[in-house]
């Protein structure tokens, strides 16, 4: 399931460019489950979408 939460992250970022916490809500709307906690915060989401290990190189993008 966090797969999944952080696929859909990802899109809603990248196409809709919604907001870390406008992402929590729409996460929670759709029945996505944080892997630890009961809800989504903001931070967790800014903190999972930062994270780009899990990327294939060439979808990361280039460090600032």
């Amino acid at each position: 399931m966090e797969q999944a939460g952080r696929a859909r992250a990802r899109q809603l970022r990248d196409e809709d460019e919604l907001s870390y916490g406008e992402i929590a809500a729409v996460l929670e709307a759709e029945g996505i489950r944080p892997k630890r906690g009961e809800r989504w915060h903001p931070e967790t989401v800014r903190r999972m979408l930062a994270n780009t290990t899990d990327r294939p190189l060439t979808l990361r993008r280039p460090a600032s």
